[in-house]
């Protein structure tokens, strides 16, 4: 018997083990990202609402896995090929709050067990609300709420709430400090709370740069409460993930500052698992690929302050311009 036919039999896991905790949910973390040339942002951008942001970013990977089934035994290895493209956009509704919406999907494609890991294709989409409480001129605070909807099988239909707590600290112009504290709250539908399963995420990394060089390390845990005390959760056991990551990228060309290549490797560990497949043991990922980003910001926060500033030289030009008009006081 196959590892993917005793996760059918148990039970134990609907969607694909290739799909990590990290994957479905990613974090919306201020990372450094090179977006596109500025002649094509000048030409997009000034036909835009200057309120209005997006983010566009589609990675495309091969990657070499250890351990595909997520068994704690037998563990097989494969070569498999990632396509994933994610968008944000938003308002700003004023400078430091935002509504926005994002959609990704995740598709993988195994060059050696493709009949029973590359179905089913996972999609996610979701609304949020994002609040920033700047602290000085280097930390950030950042309270962000979601509520998604998520595809991750014909046959599951599953929903999640999710508030979090993020934080961006500059330590210097070329090393950022990041964490993050998420809560997964799911269910079969939107806003009933977590009815199928309760899932922490504790996220903490490092972004530094070098001359065009980027590196990134960044560190997980993840923590499901599932079945008991929760009923219909898929899976139904409970498992705690830590999911590691160091990235370096650079970019292909000047011409193209978006376009980066990068390498990233990502060893997982599952533990409390019970030794369900799907779920256990230790698998290595060692990423390999292109990745290209589009971003533009909101600049009504930037209009603003121009603004501000015009007025106020307006108002202390009139002020020479009125003592100039003043007659001068007769000499006694």
């Amino acid at each position: 018997m196959t590892p993917i036919q005793l996760i059918a039999d148990q039970g134990a896991i609907g969607p694909n083990p290739g799909a990590l905790p990290t994957d479905i949910t990613p974090f919306q973390i201020n990372q450094v990202r090179n977006s596109a040339g500025n002649q094509f942002k000048f030409r997009l951008f000034q036909k835009l609402p200057t309120r209005f942001w997006f983010t566009a970013v589609t990675e495309e990977s091969m990657r070499l896995e250890t351990n595909v089934f997520q068994t704690a035994n037998n563990c097989r290895q494969d070569f498999v090929f990632r396509s994933l493209p994610n968008i944000t956009a938003g308002w700003a509704l004023d400078e430091h709050t935002n509504v926005y919406s994002n959609f990704f999907v995740i598709k993988d494609l195994y060059a050696a067990h493709g009949s029973a890991l590359d179905f089913p294709t996972t999609m996610s989409l979701s609304m949020g609300l994002r609040r920033d409480f700047p602290i000085g001129k280097k930390t950030i605070i950042q309270l962000d709420s979601q509520a998604r909807e998520l595809w991750q099988d014909s046959h599951l239909h599953q929903a999640d709430l999710l508030p979090a707590v993020n934080v961006t600290r500059i330590i210097t112009p070329r090393v950022i400090f990041f964490g993050s504290i998420l809560l997964q709250m799911r269910s079969r539908n939107l806003f009933q709370g977590p009815t199928r399963e309760l899932d922490p995420f504790y996220n903490i990394g490092l972004v530094t740069s070098y001359h065009n060089w980027t590196f990134t390390i960044s560190d997980t845990y993840v923590t499901n409460f599932r079945d008991p005390p929760f009923r219909g959760s898929i899976p139904q056991n409970g498992v705690v993930n830590m999911i590691m990551d160091a990235e370096i990228a650079h970019p292909v060309s000047e011409r193209l500052p978006g376009l980066t290549t990068f390498i990233r490797a990502e060893p997982i560990f599952n533990w409390r698992s019970g030794y369900v497949p799907g779920q256990s043991g230790f698998d290595f990922r060692l990423y390999g690929g292109l990745r290209f980003t589009i971003t533009k910001p909101a600049y009504n926060g930037d209009i603003d302050e121009l603004r501000t500033k015009l007025r106020n030289a307006a108002q202390v030009l009139n002020e020479i311009n009125n003592r100039q008009a003043q007659p001068a006081a007769p000499s006694p």
